[in-house]
């Protein structure tokens, strides 16, 4: 983080700067370097997969890079349905960021859920040394307490829901919410609906999530991945955490019915199993899908399953943001997606893809056969939604994320 000042050339030998001479004036232009140190709280970190893990991590680099000292608290899990922990060291650097793991405790009557909290993470924050900000990241039983601990020692603390919108709807959470000292919104539903909770708005900054834009220069062509798989069908693909809140088996239930417009097609699900794979395979073989389960894909792979694809769809019953849709994008895919959360400020219906209802398998049916069928629809939608994404930079996204911080702590 850089500032700018004009100083009298008396003045700045109390600075750490490198001076620039201005030739109009008796001034040097000096640079100085705002260095703070900052704690990220989160609930799971890479190399856990997810959205929300990758975007922190990625977070979390930039700001090393930027010249700060980070710091990550996380739980040790590495899924949270069924409960998977790391066997790795608590404590390790990844790219410059000091990463600490915590043991996490499950919860015994909400075990089903993933519910867990992480009682050493809250011994630790008593005897942490003085951090300028922390923020965390997703609103959750292990954020909110580590949070509560944090207060208490007079540091400022932001936090990032990473919730779809619709969940923002009671007191109490009002009240938690409350209680940061400033919030990130994802979106502007987001904002809207912590504004309607009657929080202050001089407290939330909206901010998007962001991408790594330079990983998606090079593609991979698409038959390295049709090879792979020995797929020579139209190929319908999900990616992200196999759950019942992803609505997976309403794509089983549509890709079945899309069958008699489209033939016989391939649904791929790339992403980590929590607990709901083995139900999607006999429900894809009763349906007489052909579905094929990756597991979780790194970046690489995931951009060849992207190209190789005819179209990407998101079927969540919720979702804060959906990172996938913009990396399917910038991976030339069409997408079709369900119309919740914050996923309609990147899918603009009937111009970036095409939004269906959720829990609608006639409706994704439909929507999934109008792109595989109609070339024309499909290449306005990848040439829109491309040109689209390309706003969501990872940079920018730091950027806001640094300004954000300077004003919490100068307010």
């Amino acid at each position: 983080m850089y500032r700018t000042y004009s100083l009298r050339g008396s003045c700045i030998e109390a600075l750490k700067w490198r001076p620039r001479p201005c030739l109009l004036t008796n001034t040097f232009q000096v640079a100085v370097v705002i260095q703070l140190r900052i704690l990220l709280v989160t609930r799971r970190y890479p190399p856990a997969p997810g959205g929300v893990e990758t975007q922190v991590m990625e977070t979390a680099n930039r700001l090393g890079r930027r010249g700060h000292r980070v710091f990550v608290y996380c739980s040790d899990l590495y899924r949270d349905v069924p409960p998977q922990h790391f066997t790795r060291q608590d404590r390790e650097r990844l790219d410059g960021v000091e990463v600490i793991r915590y043991r996490a405790v499950s919860i015994p009557w909400r075990e089903k859920k993933g519910t867990s909290v992480t009682p050493a993470m809250l011994c630790a924050l008593i005897r942490m040394n003085q951090v300028d900000l922390a923020h965390c990241q997703g609103l959750n039983l292990v954020t909110a307490a580590a949070s509560l601990m944090i207060r208490l020692r007079q540091t400022k603390v932001i936090c990032t829901t990473h919730l779809d919108p619709i969940l923002l709807s009671n007191a109490f959470l009002a009240k938690v919410l409350a209680s940061f000292d400033g919030l990130v919104a994802l979106t502007e539903t987001e904002r809207r609906r912590m504004l309607s909770l009657g929080l202050d708005e001089s407290k939330i900054r909206l901010i998007p999530n962001g991408i790594d834009m330079s990983r998606f220069n090079d593609m991979p062509r698409p038959e390295v991945f049709r090879r792979k798989f020995a797929i020579a069908t139209p190929l319908i693909t999900y990616a992200g955490r196999i759950a019942a809140d992803k609505g997976c088996d309403v794509l089983v239930e549509a890709v079945a019915r899309a069958k008699s417009q489209i033939g016989e097609c391939t649904l791929l699900f790339a992403g980590a199993d929590w607990g709901y794979r083995s139900f999607l395979q006999r429900l894809s073989r009763r349906k007489g899908v052909r579905a094929i389960f990756t597991g979780n894909l790194q970046l690489e792979d995931l951009k060849a399953a992207f190209v190789a694809s005819d179209v990407f769809v998101l079927p969540s019953l919720r979702e804060a943001f959906g990172l996938s849709v913009l990396e399917a994008m910038l991976c030339g895919v069409p997408v079709v997606a369900s119309f919740v959360g914050g996923v309609p400020s990147i899918v603009r219906d009937e111009d970036t893809g095409l939004l269906v209802r959720p829990s609608d398998p006639w409706g994704l049916a439909e929507a999934i056969c109008r792109i595989v069928t109609d070339r024309e629809l499909s290449t306005r939608l990848v040439a829109n939604a491309k040109k689209m994404a390309a706003k969501y930079s990872i940079e920018s996204t730091v950027t806001q994320l640094e300004k954000y911080y300077e004003d919490i702590l100068r307010g």
